[in-house]
């Protein structure tokens, strides 16, 4: 049976690096930067999700469904993730954030082999050259209780609770993992 696959883009931060702007929807090469990954899920995942704190009817016209932190004051993307899992019906949850628009379909493909060759591992996420991208990550569902009880418990690190729950790491170029943190690197 085929694997069933939704994506989820992370597009909830405060964009304190970016001046306070909303930074999935700042410009680059002439598209807003959550578009990005959101192309490169679009063959593989079944339907998209985006995590949002504003600007909701903008991403509602990118993606199936906008799901809104339900935790309040920006508590980080393990708080997005944690509040999308509930509206999540597929068998595994690919997830991005809404920075890395380099990204590419291979990445998240990287992944999704990954889940096949291995299928007693249940959480994947990539790395490039010896650093961990947790927030590009591969979640069966049955991961999701061991995610929000560490976030109910107060952990707030996507790493450290990814590494809890025996996270699987893909190696991926590490040119496709630049994220976008500052308004000068959209110029």
């Amino acid at each position: 049976m085929a694997m069933t696959v939704q994506g989820l883009i992370l597009a909830g931060g405060q964009g304190t690096r970016m001046g306070g702007v909303d930074k999935g929807l700042q410009v680059w090469r002439g598209q807003a930067l959550v578009s990005y990954p959101l192309y490169a899920l679009e063959d593989i995942c079944d339907s998209t999700l985006i995590s949002c704190n504003r600007n909701l009817e903008t991403y509602q016209t990118l993606a199936h469904a906008v799901v809104e932190d339900q935790a309040p004051d920006f508590q980080g993307p393990l708080s997005g993730l944690v509040s999308s899992l509930k509206e999540v019906s597929s068998e595994w949850l690919l997830v991005s954030p809404c920075d890395t628009p380099l990204v590419t379909k291979q990445d998240f493909q990287s992944l999704l082999e990954k889940a096949k060759s291995s299928p007693e591992h249940k959480l994947f996420a990539l790395m490039a050259v010896e650093k961990a991208h947790p927030l590009h990550a591969l979640i069966h569902r049955s991961v999701f209780p061991g995610i929000v009880s560490a976030f109910n418990e107060g952990q707030r690190s996507v790493f450290r609770v990814f590494k809890q729950l025996g996270v699987e790491w893909v190696d991926v170029d590490e040119r496709h993992m630049k994220n976008f943190n500052a308004l000068a690197q959209l110029d």
